[in-house]
Order: structure tokens, then C-alpha cells, then sequence
């Protein structure tokens, strides 16, 4: 039990810039390449893909987190999400579509908890622990996202400039596209929210992108300058 403890202790910050690279390449490559696969005969690497991804993506959670409830959620966001891409490799699929949803927000909601704790917890302030910032505001954008798609199924012409909900693949993609333009208030204008709910939501998003950042440095400069008054021994609330 200690030797298991003293492991996580110190492979627990390199695990958040593994998570932030694995989400990265799910976020920015898989997604949008995911909406050529049914054209283009892509079906098979990115299957491959989500199979070399997903054990790497379990195996820094397993380390960045000691919460049994944590991991189980993560092993049941991933089932769910693969399970919704099969569903999708086979023709389009609204289940599938809702599935894939499900288990991102199920996935994003625990990886917001768990690296929240890793990166805000007490003590010095390391490169991994700033990359683990960058997985937050990354999961914060994909959570607003599966949101974003489970509305759009579920509420007629919830927005303009969305795909047909039965191209599951293309409706994801669009929900991140919209979600991180949202979040990074840079509102291009392609795809818009038309209904009251979904343009609620996107207002709050848009204020969460902008809190986001000053509460980060807020947070992070605190953590440093605590970190060194008890290295050298000073009580920080002098």
C-alpha cells in the first residue's frame, strides 16, 4: 500500500500533461477528422485510434486520482463513448450519437473534479500542474459541448448551422467547434444558438471563459507564494 502510494505521489503531475496531450489530439484531431471517416475510408484508424488512446487516457486517471468513484466513472464515460462510435461506424445513429454525449459529459464532469483537486491542491506549483490547467479549460469546453449536442438533439432547431442529427460524427464535431468558439469568445458566427436554452448556456459559457483565466492566476500565484514562504520557513499570513 505504500509503495502504490509513493507511486502515485510521483507520477501523479506527469499524469495531468498526459491527459492534456491525450485530450488535445481527441479534441482537435480525432473529432474533426472523425466527420471525413464515413467518406473516406477512415473508419479503421481512428477505431485504432480510440484503442490506443483509451489505455492511456485509464492509466493516467488510475494515477492522478485515488477516488474509486472517480476511475469507475471514467471506465463507464469510455464504454459509453466507444460504444456510441461503433454504433455510429455502422450508419448513422441518433443512439449512438446520444451515448457518445452521455459518456463525454460523464467523462468531462469527473475530469473536471479530479484534476481540479490535483491542480489546486497545496504545494509547489510545477510545469505538469500549469498543463493541468490547460486540461481543465480543455474539459471545460467539452462538457459545454456534450451539452451543446444533447440539446441539439433533444430541442428542435436549437441552432442554425448544425448538421442533420443523424450524422452523429459531424454533430459532435460541430458541438466542440461551437463550444471552444464560445469559450474563447471568438463567435465566428457559423453555427449560432437560436433557442433560449442553448443561448442561455452559451452566455454562461462565454462568462466562464473569461473567469476562468483571472481565477487561474489568481490561484496559481497563491499556491507559489505559500509554497515558498514555507520553504523558507515564514508564515505566509504575515
Amino acid at each position: 500500500m505504500r509503495s502504490s502510494g509513493s507511486f502515485r505521489q510521483r507520477w501523479a503531475d506527469p499524469a495531468l500533461t498526459v491527459l492534456a496531450i491525450e485530450l488535445a489530439v481527441a479534441i482537435f484531431i480525432v473529432a474533426p477528422v472523425g466527420v471525413l471517416a464515413p467518406r473516406s475510408g477512415l473508419v479503421l484508424p481512428l477505431l485504432l485510434t480510440a484503442l490506443v488512446v483509451t489505455p492511456v487516457l485509464l492509466a493516467a486517471v488510475l494515477v492522478a486520482s485515488t477516488s474509486g468513484a472517480a476511475r469507475a466513472a471514467v471506465f463507464v464515460a469510455i464504454a459509453l463513448i466507444v460504444t456510441g462510435i461503433v454504433l455510429g461506424f455502422q450508419g448513422p445513429s441518433v443512439a449512438g450519437t446520444y451515448l457518445h454525449l452521455i459518456g463525454s459529459l460523464l467523462l468531462g464532469g469527473t475530469l473536471i473534479w479530479v484534476v481540479a483537486r490535483a491542480v489546486f491542491a497545496p504545494g509547489r506549483v510545477t510545469y505538469h500542474r500549469l498543463v493541468g490547467t490547460l486540461v481543465l479549460y480543455l474539459m471545460i469546453g467539452s462538457t459545454f459541448a456534450g451539452l451543446y449536442g444533447t440539446l441539439g438533439l433533444l430541442v428542435p432547431h436549437a441552432f442554425g448551422g448544425m448538421p442533420p442529427r443523424e450524422d452523429g460524427p459531424a454533430v459532435i464535431a460541430h458541438a466542440l467547434y461551437f463550444s471552444f468558439v464560445t469559450l474563447t469568445t471568438a463567435g465566428f458566427g457559423d453555427v449560432v444558438p437560436t433557442h433560449p436554452l442553448t443561448r442561455g448556456l452559451a452566455n454562461l459559457e462565454t462568462v466562464v471563459g473569461q473567469l476562468f483565466p483571472a481565477t487561474l492566476i489568481a490561484r496559481m500565484v497563491t499556491l507559489e507564494l505559500t509554497s515558498r514562504h514555507g520553504a523558507a520557513g515564514v508564515d505566509p499570513a504575515r
